[in-house]
C-alpha cells in the first residue's frame, strides 16, 4: 500500500508556507499520497487547540503526521510517528535587533516553547539547512536532526531560452536594468535598506518589489521602486525571468527560497553573507554576498552585475545548475520518502 503522510500546516505569511506546499508535491511525485490539510491561521497562536478542531479519528488511513515547529506537538495524541520541520528558529539573537518590542516578546515567551516542544518530543526533526541545523542543537540540544534541503520545483522554475530576459512580466520601463525584491516588506527581509540601495545606484536601474503577506500596498519607498502584488506562482517566474537580477538583503534565512528560485530561473542573485544565505548563493560563481546591513556593497555588487552581461549570464548558468543538482524535488522527496521508510520499520519493530 503507497504510503500516506498527512501535513498540518495553519495558514502562514511568508516561505514557510511555500515550504510546506513544496514538501507535498515533491512526496507526491516520489510515489507517496500525501494530504495537506490547511488550518485558519489563529492555529499558529494555539496549536494546542489543533486536535479539538479535528473531526474524531482525523489521522485514520495515514501513516506520519508532519507540522512545522509550531504546530507539530500538537499531533502527538494521534499516536503515529510525528515529523517536525525546523526553517529559522526566531530565538536566534541576530534576528533581535530587527523585531518589534511584541514580536520579541511573543517569540520569548511563545514561539520558542512551542519550538522547544515539537523538537523534544517528535520522531524525526528535519531540519532545511545546515545553519538552521545548528541552530536546533545549539538551542535545543538535540543533535539527531537531519538536513532536508528546501526544494524548488525545477519543471516550473525554469530559465528562458538561451537565458534571455523577457519582457511581459513585470510592469513595463524603460530600465536598462531590472531589479527584483521577492518577499515580505519587513526589516528581517532588509526591505528597509532597498531605497537606500537604490539611491546609490544609476538612474537607469528599476526594481521591482513584491507585496507580500503582511499589510496593505502603500506608496512606494523610492522613485524607481515599483510594486507588484503578490504574485501567484507562474507570475512569479514570470517575474524572475523578466528580471536580471535578483537583489535580496535579508538579514536571516532559515533557508532562502526565493534566491533558489531566482537562481531556478538563470538569474544571479545579491544577498547576504549570513544564517543559510551562503548555502544557497556561491558568492563569485552565481551571486555575489554582501556583509549584512552594508547599503554601499549591495550597490556594488548589483552594478558589478549589471554593468556585465557576460558575468550574469556565467552566474545564471552557474546557478540553475546548482539548484537542479542541490535543491530539486527530487533530493526533497526522496529525502522524505526515505525517513518515513525508516521511522515505520522502526515502529514495526517495537510493535514487533
Amino acid at each position: 500500500m503507497t504510503m500516506r503522510p498527512l501535513y498540518i500546516s495553519p495558514v502562514g505569511r511568508g516561505g514557510v508556507d511555500f515550504g510546506i506546499q513544496n514538501i507535498a508535491r515533491s512526496v507526491r511525485a516520489a510515489g507517496l499520497r500525501p494530504e495537506l490539510l490547511r488550518l485558519p491561521e489563529l492555529y499558529n497562536f494555539l496549536p494546542m487547540l489543533i486536535p479539538r478542531a479535528l473531526p474524531p479519528g482525523w489521522w485514520r488511513g495515514f501513516d506520519i503526521l508532519q507540522g512545522r515547529s509550531r504546530v507539530a506537538f500538537s499531533l502527538r495524541s494521534a499516536g503515529l510517528p510525528v515529523v517536525t520541520t525546523v526553517h529559522h528558529l526566531t530565538t536566534d539573537p541576530e534576528l533581535q535587533p530587527y523585531s518589534s518590542f511584541a514580536q520579541r516578546l511573543f517569540y520569548r515567551l511563545v514561539e520558542s516553547r512551542y519550538d522547544g516542544l515539537s523538537i523534544a518530543n517528535a520522531d524525526a526533526v528535519v531540519c532545511v539547512s545546515r545553519f538552521t541545523q545548528r541552530q536546533v542543537e545549539a538551542t535545543y540540544g538535540r543533535a539527531d536532526s537531519l538536513i532536508i534541503f528546501d526544494g524548488i520545483d525545477t519543471d516550473i522554475f525554469v530559465p528562458t531560452p538561451g537565458l534571455v530576459r523577457r519582457d511581459d512580466g513585470l510592469p513595463p520601463s524603460d530600465a536598462r536594468i531590472r531589479l527584483l525584491f521577492v518577499g515580505n516588506r519587513t526589516r528581517r527581509k532588509g526591505f528597509d535598506l532597498l531605497p537606500r540601495i537604490m539611491d546609490q545606484l544609476p538612474a537607469d536601474y528599476v526594481l521591482y518589489y513584491t507585496g507580500g503577506f503582511q499589510g496593505r500596498e502603500t506608496t512606494p519607498p523610492h522613485p524607481r521602486m515599483v510594486p507588484i502584488g503578490s504574485p501567484d506562482r507562474a507570475g512569479l517566474v514570470a517575474a524572475y525571468q523578466s528580471c536580471d537580477i535578483l537583489l535580496f538583503p535579508s538579514r536571516l534565512e532559515g533557508f532562502g527560497i526565493a534566491p533558489a528560485e531566482a537562481l531556478a530561473c538563470g538569474r544571479p542573485v545579491v544577498t547576504t553573507n549570513a544564517s543559510a544565505l551562503p548555502e544557497v548563493v556561491d558568492h563569485g560563481e552565481n551571486g555575489l554576498l554582501v556583509t549584512r546591513d552594508d547599503v554601499a556593497g549591495y550597490a556594488e555588487a548589483v552594478r558589478a552585475l549589471g554593468e556585465d552581461a557576460a558575468l550574469r549570464r556565467r552566474f545564471g548558468e552557474h546557478g540553475r545548475a546548482k539548484v537542479v543538482r542541490c535543491f530539486g524535488y527530487d533530493q526533497l522527496g526522496n529525502g522524505f520518502r526515505a525517513l518515513y521508510e525508516r521511522l515505520l520499520a522502526e515502529r514495526s519493530v517495537r510493535k514487533g
